[in-house]
């Protein structure tokens, strides 16, 4: 992993080879892998691959290139290939604007995690739970240790590093006939990862599951897993974005300081809370600051990066990701909870469903942001408050801001679930009149 002098040594280096204006962004998403199949494990991955983006810039146009080659020559010939570039550019919309000088302070990183989960700690932990498997039962799935690392540098003078370690693991526990059960733990927090516990998890719902029936189709009241409430308000995430919402693409174009889902639904980005994954600049150098997206079920605000920002007029957000002019991206989320337990939620039902999760979803509209998945490892029959039969999975089809203005319960508990590569707190959640609208025939 590139230590931080060496990480500002690169950006000296870059930023010393030319006279335009430098943008310097080095990426690296460390990954220590462990999977596991049929009980066994089978795969062992380590891969760490540093990258340096380069963006010059001159009056209204600008040129980006990347490389993972970071000696002293290779970096100068890299940054002549992209001057050469820019040259031949074409010019742009708006003048170049660079980012002011800004001062970031850097999170502190668990070191227990690295410690527990080198190769030799995840083999133990998952020979520890695979031990703990009923006779026919087999379990399959991941688990690694993550590092993600962020260098920022520009001719500004500008200069940002941080990384931390994070731990991300999910199980699919399977019974002989098929039925499946799920658990999952993504964190940055050794007192959060408890993998024994989500085994666990995945072990009972699959003993649950086991001689699942078809539900009939039509509405239902749904509780939904913390999981599946992410499934579903990624959706809604990709669209608070400033190019999407000023393009008209978003469903909520034009729609800000309009309600949009239920008064009990409120979302932020909070870079501010360390149970988060806490990258605290983005990609042009802006400080990330705590947003306030949705409030009550009405629209506050849409994220930006600096392109988008002066188009609308408005202050960048820290939010940018990637390339110039692509708006602004949540990785903080955090959705507020409720006042019960998920316990509690189930028993409030007289008759619904419950789910763990949903997968292959996709959207149907976008302008109405109608979306479609289906459930998966982990779907019951509710009925007067308590979970009685295992479902065959089944296919939803549902306009998601009917789903959240149809909230009628919301758990005080919130779990981190992972969203666009970083994590969102959120909590389970009871919804009225959720549709079903195809069911697992097999």
């Amino acid at each position: 992993m590139l230590s931080k002098n060496h990480g500002r040594e690169i950006v000296s280096t870059i930023i010393g080879a030319t006279k335009y204006h430098a943008i310097v962004n080095i990426f690296d998403n460390g990954e220590r892998l462990t999977r596991f199949a049929n009980s066994e494990i089978h795969q062992n991955v380590e891969v760490d691959d540093t990258i340096v983006s380069l963006t010059l810039c001159e009056g209204r146009k600008s040129a980006a290139a990347q490389t993972n080659v970071y000696d002293t020559a290779s970096l100068k010939k890299f940054v002549a290939d992209t001057e050469a570039m820019l040259i031949h550019a074409p010019e742009g919309e708006h003048e170049f604007i660079p980012t002011p000088l800004q001062d970031k302070p850097e999170p502190v990183n668990d070191t227990r995690l690295a410690a527990t989960f080198d190769i030799k700690g995840r083999a133990e932990t998952l020979k520890r739970c695979i031990a703990t498997l009923p006779p026919n039962f087999t379990a399959a799935g991941a688990l690694s240790l993550d590092t993600f690392l962020s260098a920022y540098g520009d001719s500004v003078g500008n200069f940002h590093y941080h990384t931390f370690d994070s731990v991300d693991f999910s199980a699919v526990v399977t019974h002989k006939d098929g039925d499946t059960g799920y658990g999952a733990v993504t964190t940055n927090s050794f007192d959060r990862c408890d993998i024994d516990a989500a085994f666990k998890t995945a072990c009972e719902k699959a003993k649950a599951a086991i001689a699942p029936v078809l539900a009939d189709l039509g509405a239902y009241t749904v509780v939904l897993e913390p999981e599946a409430v992410g499934n579903l308000l990624m959706f809604a995430l990709f669209d608070l974005n400033g190019f999407r919402y000023e393009k008209g693409l978003s469903f909520t174009s034009g729609r800000l300081g309009e309600k949009i889902f239920g008064k009990n639904v409120t979302v932020r980005d909070d870079v501010t809370n360390p149970a988060t994954f806490q990258r605290l600049s983005d990609s042009e150098g802006y400080l990330r600051r705590p947003v306030t997206l949705v409030e009550n079920g009405v629209l506050k605000n849409v994220l930006y990066c600096a392109k988008t920002a002066k188009k609308a007029g408005v202050t960048p957000t820290g939010h940018a990701l990637g390339n110039a002019g692509n708006g602004g991206w949540p990785l903080n989320v955090v959705m507020e909870g409720g006042d019960g337990t998920l316990e509690q939620m189930i028993s409030g039902v007289k008759k619904g469903i419950l789910v763990t999760h949903f997968h292959y979803c996709n959207t149907v509209n976008p302008k109405t942001l109608q979306i479609t998945g289906l459930t998966r490892d982990g779907t019951f029959m509710i009925e007067n408050g308590k979970i009685t039969t295992p479902l065959k999975n089944m296919r939803f089809t549902e306009s998601l801001p009917d789903a959240f203005s149809n909230i009628t319960a919301l758990s005080k508990e919130l779990s981190p679930v992972g969203i666009f590569g970083g994590v969102a707190l959120l909590p389970a959640a009871v919804i009225e009149n959720f549709h079903f609208t195809s069911g697992q025939n097999g």
